[in-house]
């Protein structure tokens, strides 16, 4: 009987230990290993890897060969009791756009999903990245967006609601320079159809905006702008293209079509 104690409680004490070890390997697994053995991403490159997979940074990432800074991620245990997991991170030091940002990125019932998730870089650097427009214009000023909350769902996200805000906005055109001021728009999403509403107001100018764009790629936009006390003079000359305005002094336009 005494035997078969002794093999009871070496098996119990196996088992405790085999656990443990287990645990205490996955927890701290290198994140250098873990990505030695994923899977290749063609077109990714990911250096300078340090830490564990639950708590670590890579110093460069690299996509199509854009560099996007260096990433550091630590993973919220407590999210486990709400049946998500989500890491925090910090994103962008060193990118070549000077792209910074900070967030938490997650996975739940309801799919893949970011919350609280800010990303800023140079207004000058998002023309880089835009499509070409045939008129030599550049832009001043910082482009912050910011993710409160965010569901992603094929194409795009199935909810999701945030701002996009240009601060120190400005223009400069060959018949003229426009200082904007803020511009600021709310932008939602529902169901994969993305819709932005913005105003910006300056001492040269007033505006309002909307668009929307729906999964089968098609857009709808709207808006208007009403010269300044302090307009540019070399601009208002150009205006005489533009048609009347109405009895507001808004000249507004629409578009809609399909990308």
């Amino acid at each position: 009987m005494k035997r078969g104690l002794s093999f009871k409680y070496g098996l119990l004490f196996s088992v405790i230990f085999i656990v443990f070890f287990s645990v205490s390997l996955l927890l701290h697994l290198p994140a250098a290993f873990a990505l030695k053995h994923a899977p290749v991403v063609r077109g990714l490159s990911i250096e300078g890897v340090e830490g564990t997979v639950w708590q670590g940074r890579a110093n460069n990432i690299a996509w199509q060969r854009v560099n996007y800074g260096s990433v550091q991620w630590d993973f919220q245990f407590s999210k486990l009791f709400q049946a998500k997991a989500e890491l925090a991170v910090r994103f962008g030091r060193n990118s070549d756009m000077n792209l910074s940002g900070k967030g938490r990125v997650g996975y739940s019932m309801s799919g893949a999903y970011a919350e609280n998730l800010v990303a800023s870089m140079p207004a000058s650097n998002v023309m880089k990245y835009a499509p070409a427009i045939p008129v030599p214009v550049s832009i001043a000023g910082q482009v912050e967006l910011t993710i409160k909350h965010a569901v992603h769902a094929q194409p795009w996200c199935q909810l999701g609601e945030g701002t996009l805000a240009w601060s120190g906005a400005a223009i400069d055109s060959p018949v003229g320079s426009l200082d904007l001021g803020p511009v600021i728009a709310d932008i939602t999403c529902e169901d994969n159809t993305i819709a932005a509403k913005g105003t910006q107001k300056s001492e040269q100018v007033d505006s309002e905006f909307s668009a929307s764009v729906t999964p089968n790629q098609r857009y709808t936009s709207a808006a208007w702008f009403k010269p300044g006390a302090e307009f540019p003079p070399a601009m208002q000359s150009q205006l005489k293209w533009l048609g009347n305005p109405d009895s507001q002094g808004k000249y507004q336009f629409t578009y809609q079509g399909r990308f």
